[in-house]
């Protein structure tokens, strides 16, 4: 489906208190049955649940540089079926971003909220990370701000919460804006897909942004309609060989916690290590 829905440049509380400190600064399924086993719980990691071929799925959580909901989203990945995760913090771990993770690990979930300077060669891993290796990416809410000034980061999500008047590719966009606690109807764009199959219309109290700048080639797969939100909040894109999610809402437990939100994040995840094994 074509993500050049109308939309307006969408556009973080969590990142109210970083944007207050930096302002003076620059701041799955393999098909369109379900693809994972109906047990959950699990523990330090592991889930329960049988995959089409038995194999977990490797799930790698990168976070930092902003508090978050860890128990909200540790329970939502622990309650994933079939697979397992573990979790580093950047930029003590940054060098682990690099080529060759996909031996360890079959899609990475970006929930961090980084200023941090990279170094040539962490910019040089992540770009062959990315463009050469093309490991399964999800990019969730506070990842959206991160390294506003690698633009890299914005071309592999689709996306950038703009924290300054920026251009790109001609256009100026605005600052962007956050509105947090909110409650915000998600209306699924693209039922058949994957990722959405199953999923009804739902609402969630999150975190909305609005002036965002969107890639207008992504494929938009759930929007909102809330007066402080630009319309797309859940899409799919391709970044050369990099299969990408993005998940605008995941500020807290009342996304981690929904069983819709769940359902389209666990069906991701499924889907993106599908469209890299499938090519």
């Amino acid at each position: 489906m074509s993500g050049k829905m109308g939309r307006r440049d969408f556009g973080v509380s969590c990142v109210g208190a970083t944007l207050a400190a930096l302002s003076g600064a620059a701041l799955v399924g393999t098909s369109k049955k379900a693809a994972f086993g109906q047990e959950n719980g699990a523990a330090d990691g592991q889930n329960s649940g049988n995959g089409e071929n038995g194999e977990k799925m490797r799930i790698l959580l990168v976070v930092g540089g902003h508090s978050y909901d860890r128990e909200g989203l540790h329970a939502a990945l622990k309650d994933c079926p079939n697979s397992t995760f573990e979790e580093i913090s950047i930029p003590e771990k940054q060098d682990m971003l690099k080529p060759g993770l996909s031996k360890d690990y079959d899609v990475v979930v970006f929930h961090d909220q980084s200023f941090f300077e990279l170094t040539q060669e962490q910019k040089d891993n992540l770009t062959a990370l990315w463009s050469d290796e093309g490991i399964p990416t999800v990019m969730l809410h506070h990842s959206l701000i991160s390294h506003p000034d690698f633009p890299l980061f914005r071309d592999v999500f689709g996306a950038q919460f703009i924290i300054k008047e920026t251009e790109i590719e001609g256009r100026v966009y605005r600052k962007s804006t956050y509105k947090h606690p909110t409650d915000v109807n998600i209306y699924i764009v693209d039922r058949p897909h994957p990722i959405t199959e199953g999923v009804k219309d739902f609402k969630i109290t999150d975190e909305v942004f609005q002036y965002v700048y969107f890639n207008p080639r992504i494929d938009v797969l759930a929007r909102t309609d809330h007066p402080e939100s630009d319309a797309p909040v859940v899409w799919t894109w391709r970044y050369k060989k990099t299969p990408v999610l993005g998940l605008i809402q995941g500020d807290a437990n009342g996304a981690f916690g929904d069983a819709n939100y769940r359902k389209i994040l666990y069906q991701g995840l499924r889907w993106l290590v599908d469209q890299k094994k499938n090519g």
